[in-house]
């Protein structure tokens, strides 16, 4: 197994040769914008063509200094995650995507699932689902959902934390900053005036360490990068835990994974 001591000492290589990588997103405008952004206007990728959830045309961006670094970002079918279990859907995207690129298949690419946990009705599938897709590139030894692999990166709320985490410090404290009975966290981010346009690879930066500091709240230090089930169950039971008030985006562990974020002694 393969453990990952997360601390501090980190840089972002924006030339990490990352092969194929599929991100997989709930919602059809803000993700989008927010992964188009970082890979093309921090990372340096190049925009080369776009699908989204109706078979249109959408994201897919490849790196200007390694082109086997290729990035796609397609939709679920619905906005909720028990859609994560439809394979013909996901079926049907990657063979969209073989349209675009003759070699993407299952084996050789990094699939990454960003999605939400704040629907009550969606409880009886987190759990299962947690267990089930804790690895980029392939399935787990259980997993009963046909050959489809892939990391679920839960969070709450997933796109609008990790914006707010990019301008602002102490996230495990946000919730004695905002009144969530009186102020939504996208009227919040308004007020604000944040904006995936603004982020930089600082913001970036910041964001990372902001994770790193949350998990180390929570008492992680470490995660077994090849099975993230334990990781994410423990995330999941302490923001179950806390009402799903604790604000913390697991976007960035793609980038661990990935590579793109590497540690220093």
């Amino acid at each position: 197994m393969e453990y990952q001591i997360m601390n501090k000492k980190f840089r972002i290589n924006q030339n990490k040769n990352i092969g194929k990588v599929l991100y997989i997103v709930e919602g059809e405008k803000t993700e989008i914008k927010l992964l188009g952004h970082i890979f093309k206007n921090i990372l340096n990728y190049e925009k080369v063509i776009s699908i989204d959830r109706r078979g249109k045309r959408r994201l897919k961006y490849v790196s200007g200094t390694n082109k086997n670094s290729k990035v796609f970002i397609c939709n679920s079918k619905e906005s909720n995650i028990k859609t994560m279990t439809d394979i013909e859907f996901i079926d049907k995207q990657i063979d969209i995507l073989k349209n675009y690129d003759d070699e993407f298949n299952y084996e050789d690419i990094s699939i990454y699932y960003l999605f939400d946990c704040d629907r009550q009705e969606d409880k009886p599938y987190i759990r299962e689902l947690l267990d089930k897709y804790t690895n980029s590139r392939e399935p787990s030894e259980d997993n009963k959902f046909d050959s489809i692999g892939g990391m679920l990166l839960l969070s709450y709320p997933s796109v609008e934390s990790f914006i707010i985490s990019n301008f602002e410090v102490d996230m495990f404290k946000f919730s004695e900053r905002c009144n969530f009975k009186t102020q939504t966290i996208k009227e919040y981010i308004g007020s604000k005036g944040y904006n995936s346009s603004n982020m930089s690879k600082e913001t970036l930066e910041n964001s990372f360490m902001e994770l790193v500091k949350s998990l180390e709240k929570i008492g992680i230090n470490k995660i077994e990068i090849d099975n993230t089930r334990k990781f994410s169950n423990e995330i999941y039971n302490y923001e179950q835990l806390h009402n799903n008030q604790y604000l913390l985006s697991l976007l960035l562990i793609s980038f661990v994974d990935l590579g793109i974020i590497e540690f220093e002694e």
